[in-house]
């Protein structure tokens, strides 16, 4: 495991196991150390070049790990209290890259799909999402106080 240069995140290489039926790739249990407890568990898909972000939380941990396909993940943190303040981490992960990334609140992400295929991430987050008044902020993808160009 490792934090990304982002204190409070944490990159899990996934274990892919084969047999002769296929493969299963075990992505969290409760018993890991890192568990934060599910909220809301979700599939999203990703059409290639296409740009999800920026976005961040005040109270969520977000989880994220590829599926299918290949991601460019990118992570910005401009937390007044942290160490890694202004720093930018970059993550490549896919189903031949298996990785769990956890995002601690208040640090800003968005990913890509790389390549000519879509890309189907699953995400795993701490609590569910609460459409009246959702923990949820935003920027546009080119949003100039991210000094990060997709």
């Amino acid at each position: 495991m490792s934090e990304a240069g982002i204190p409070g995140v944490v990159v899990t290489p996934l274990k892919l196991v084969a047999n002769e039926f296929g493969r299963l790739m075990e992505v969290q249990r409760r018993d890991d150390r890192d568990f934060p407890g599910f909220g809301q568990v979700y599939v999203t898909q990703s059409f290639p070049g296409i740009v999800k972000a920026w976005y961040r939380h005040t109270l969520q941990i977000d989880q994220l790990a590829a599926i299918t396909g290949l991601v460019k993940l990118v992570l910005y943190d401009d937390r007044p209290d942290s160490a890694a303040r202004g720093r930018v981490a970059e993550i490549v992960m896919g189903e031949l890259a298996p990785r769990l990334v956890r995002i601690p609140p208040g640090v800003w992400h968005g990913f890509k799909a790389l390549g000519d295929s879509s890309a189907f991430l699953l995400h795993l987050n701490s609590e569910p999402y609460d459409f009246g008044a959702p923990d949820e902020e935003r920027r546009r993808a080119d949003d100039p106080s991210i000094p990060f160009a997709w």
